[in-house]
């Protein structure tokens, strides 16, 4: 039942969005989705496992892929979508049974990744907020952003990316070369 988003909800939303399509978004628009807590997501404490965040997040950002018609694109051109990095805090939990808001959108790209904020809204507020680096590839390498997103929005320019986001692609990128060590 883990893995019931990977296997069955995200490919059944790929052929509903072929066969009725979502509400269109543009690319910097946000996109919200209400959810809820179900057993096979909880932890011992009987709230949303820290693990089960990552694989709604798969999903928030295959729905956003969507309502953007991005993902027609990506299916069609067989790009395959890959995370090169997460970062979360979580703040409150989200009990078993518990709806919340999954809100995800684009927050700008650079000539390798795209960088998006998802964050996860109870009813007593924030719960959680994770930033994702991710990828688009293809059989002959990396696809750039840029070239994916003409395809929906031609002309359109990333924002500028938020000082936040450069310092932690920087530690990310220093932490792969084998930089400082908390240790």
């Amino acid at each position: 039942m883990s893995h019931f988003i990977s296997f069955i909800r995200i490919p059944a939303l790929a052929i509903r969005q072929h066969l009725r399509p979502l509400p269109q978004l543009g690319v910097l628009e946000e996109d919200r989705l209400r959810m809820h807590v179900w057993p096979h997501d909880i932890d011992f404490n009987l709230h949303m496992n820290n693990a089960r965040y990552l694989s709604v997040m798969d999903y928030g950002r295959t729905h956003l892929l969507a309502r953007t018609r991005l993902l027609g694109h990506i299916v069609h051109a067989r790009w395959k979508p890959m995370v090169g990095a997460v970062w979360m805090t979580y703040r409150r939990s989200l009990p078993l049974f518990s709806s919340f808001w999954l809100s995800s959108r684009l927050i700008c790209w650079d000539e390798r990744w795209f960088y998006l904020e998802q964050t996860f809204t109870g009813h007593r507020g924030l719960a959680a907020m994770g930033w994702v680096k991710g990828i688009l590839r293809d059989e002959n390498g990396n696809v750039k952003p840029q070239q994916v997103l003409e395809r929906v929005a031609p002309g359109i320019v990333s924002p500028p990316m938020p000082e936040a986001i450069a310092v932690w692609n920087e530690l990310t990128r220093e932490k792969l070369l084998g930089g400082t060590s908390i240790i």
